[in-house]
């Protein structure tokens, strides 16, 4: 039978549990079980008896501060949870005394608990931070003013962090700056919000990044972290700031490439507690753009109650209650002026209402220029402005710059009625006044008015000249196709003006109101001349040029010495007489007959060559085919269209083609080809040239030439 004696080890030295055996005087360690050997990594025969148990266990220096010896008794355990920072492991300890050979022994018996204590640290920590996010979605629904709602929000996030500073940053896209909106700061800490206005955006440019690929910044030491050429790096210095988190707010929808948009971003400065739960700031983030996404809605949506939209001007239900609020004031002065557009309805009957609200627009721009505190449209073409307690020399001074904006900038004409009162004055009469005084010179206005039309032509000029030099208006390419070969032997210039919003208007937009007006020439000259300087630039880059088309309107033609003009704008530009093609309509045949023919002498003599452009499209004057020498025949796209579902329109395609072949080989070219099937009836018809959607939009003379510059030529069929 085996002895007691010698069980009893191995069955200790077995157990996956950890026990050790010290003597609770001298600390001395008597016994370590394999498990305890294993755990401190022990070698085998390194001898450990002797060494105190708070050096050996607990890689202390003394006795332990929580030694458990004073609680230890002999008929039971005394159990009790510790954390070993020598391990790294969390142990639940059970601790006894016995009696070896007379004397009493401290034993320990160790179970590791770590992953469950870890597991219970996480829960509470996930605990904690549902918890927090809670109460942030609390403080964004509950309170209604949003600035109380975000501070509330960022004092919860500081205190959980137990950080600094909790802030927001916004991205101001048109300044390129980054604005402090919002901030929380700890007892003690120095506010920075007003310090921080105006951040240039390239400060954190490459924390863009980090936002993309990780999901937040992190930088634990700024001191140590921010290379000393950081950008942000004296920033984040003057603040004496040591350690940052910060987590984006994106903008909800995607830009038309895709990519993201940052809104801003919500951080921390020097959390102490909780930055493994960055985590938190990115599920805040969200909630925080969807809160003040709601909110401007409906702030918006109020405001709709009171603004103009056309004008964001306030609108007639904002100015009386202006007018109510200063009705109950003792004011010192005030300042009105009244203004009225001058014939915006000759101009949205004659030019269309999207001109009309074009002339109101800019009208606004000027009142709100110069009168931004109360400004407000009250009518169709009606508006008041109101100074409020300023002095009278402010007021004629801004008055003045509005006159000078009327003269040099807008658009159109409007009257003007002026008053002005200080010390005691009825506000009622003070606006009566100057609305007696605009109709005044209303009436001087229309008196001017020649056969019923407005003078809109000086305004109207003006604007264009300003437009083509801020450079509103660009030229676009749409190459030529040879039907037979497929290749690129000619292009047309196209206008097309940007507008504010960025997006660009076709000709049919913008033409007929310069033409009515007889301002057109100063289009077709800029567009001749764009196209004169490309042909310029094309050749100097060594590449191969083709004839380019410039569309000309018969009133610039009417124009004296148009043709000598434009002889003398290419040379200028060095480019041969046979790359510049003008093209131009039927309704040339309305002029009388000698400047007709004054127009194809000038044309001859300077070695102008020119293509009849929208053949078919409203009526067709074979007179001018034989009184003008053509090099193109152009046949408008509604032909081209109905070619086939229509056999009237393949009847006149086919023979008008013919008729080019004989009119001494005129060349003819089919526009706004768009699907095959439209190219192979035209090739059956022995068409020359075409040019549509099928083979390319109208480009952008960059865009062009990156596509066609060099070699002229582009696949066979599209």
């Amino acid at each position: 039978m085996i002895e007691k004696d010698k069980i009893y080890p191995v069955i200790v030295d077995e157990s996956e549990n950890i026990v050790y055996i010290s003597d609770p005087e001298t600390y001395e360690v008597i016994y370590l079980n394999q498990a305890m050997r294993d755990t401190l990594d022990l070698k085998p025969g390194e001898d450990y008896q002797g060494r105190r148990c708070y050096e050996l266990l607990q890689g202390q220096s003394a006795p332990c501060k929580f030694c458990t010896n004073g609680y230890l008794m002999r008929d039971k355990f005394y159990t009790w949870k510790h954390y070993n920072e020598k391990l790294g492991r969390h142990f639940s300890l059970r601790d006894k005394l016995i009696e070896i050979d007379g004397h009493l022994f401290r034993l320990e018996i160790c179970v590791d608990i770590t992953e469950s204590e870890e597991l219970h640290k996480n829960l509470e920590r996930k605990l904690s931070i549902e918890e927090t996010l809670v109460q942030c979605i609390h403080m964004l629904s509950e309170n209604q003013d949003i600035d109380m709602s975000i501070s509330g929000l960022l004092r919860i996030i500081g205190e959980f962090f137990q950080a600094d500073r909790s802030y927001i940053f916004e991205c101001n896209y048109e300044d390129d700056i980054l604005v402090n909106t919002y901030e929380w700061c700890n007892e003690g800490v120095i506010p920075q919000k007003e310090n921080l206005q105006r951040v240039p955006r390239d400060v954190t440019g490459h924390w863009m990044e980090l936002f993309l690929n990780k999901g937040a910044v992190y930088l634990p030491s700024v001191s140590s972290r921010v290379e000393e050429k950081a950008p942000e790096a004296d920033i984040l210095n003057q603040q004496g700031i040591g350690c940052l988190m910060a987590a984006p707010i994106w903008e909800a929808e995607l830009q038309k490439d895709g990519e993201k948009t940052l809104y801003g971003f919500i951080g921390v400065d020097d959390p102490t507690r909780g930055v493994e739960h960055i985590k938190l700031l990115q599920s805040v983030a969200h909630f925080i753009y969807n809160d003040v996404q709601k909110r401007r809605m409906i702030m918006k949506l109020g405001e709709m109650g009171r603004i103009d939209a056309l004008t964001g001007l306030g609108n007639r239900n904002f100015y009386m209650e202006k007018l109510k609020e200063l009705g109950g004031q003792k004011l010192k002065s005030m300042g009105v002026v009244f203004c009225d557009i001058n014939g915006l309805k000759y101009a949205n009957d004659h030019y269309g209402h999207a001109y009309g609200d074009k002339m109101i627009r800019s009208v606004a721009q000027g009142i709100k220029q110069t009168f931004p505190e109360n400004a407000y449209r009250i009518g169709g073409d009606e508006f008041i402005a109101l100074y409020v307690n300023g002095t009278k020399a402010e007021f004629n001074s801004r008055l003045e710059a509005l006159k000078k904006y009327a003269e040099n900038e807008c658009i159109c004409d409007f009257s003007m009625g002026v008053n002005f009162g200080e010390g005691t004055f009825d506000v009622e009469e003070l606006i009566g006044g100057s609305d007696n005084m605009m109709y005044l010179e209303k009436q001087t206005y229309y008196g001017s008015m020649i056969s019923g039309k407005p003078a809109y032509h000086k305004a109207v000029a003006r604007q264009l000249v300003r437009e083509i030099e801020t450079g509103r208006f660009e030229v676009f390419l749409q190459p030529k196709i040879c039907l037979e070969t497929g290749e690129m032997v000619g292009a047309e210039a196209l206008l097309r003006q940007k507008g504010e919003d960025g997006e660009y208007y076709l000709p049919e937009q913008f033409i007929t109101l310069y033409e009515k007006e007889g301002v057109i020439p100063f289009l077709d000259c800029f567009a001749f001349e764009e196209v004169c300087r490309m042909l310029q630039e094309w050749m100097a880059a060594g590449g191969k040029p083709v004839p380019v088309s410039v569309n000309f309107s018969r009133i610039s033609l009417m124009k004296r010495g148009i043709v000598q003009s434009l002889a003398e704008i290419r040379a200028r530009y060095g480019v041969p007489e046979g790359l510049l093609v003008l093209e131009i309509t039927e309704s040339i045949s309305k002029m009388e007959p000698s400047a007709l023919q004054g127009l194809i002498d000038e044309l001859k003599k300077y070695h102008f060559v020119v293509s009849l452009d929208d053949y078919g499209y409203q009526y067709s004057n074979l007179a001018i085919l034989s009184n003008m020498d053509f090099v193109e025949l152009k046949l408008d796209k509604s032909l081209v269209e109905n070619l086939k579902d229509n056999p009237k329109a393949r009847v006149l395609v086919e023979n008008s083609i013919e008729m080019c072949r004989q009119l001494n080989q005129v060349i003819s070219t089919a526009e706004g080809i768009e699907d095959d099937e439209q190219l192979d009836i035209l090739k059956g018809f022995n068409c020359n040239m075409g040019q549509g959607f099928l083979f390319s939009h109208p480009l952008p003379r960059d865009e062009f030439f990156r596509k066609f510059g060099k070699t002229g030529g582009i696949p066979k069929g599209g």
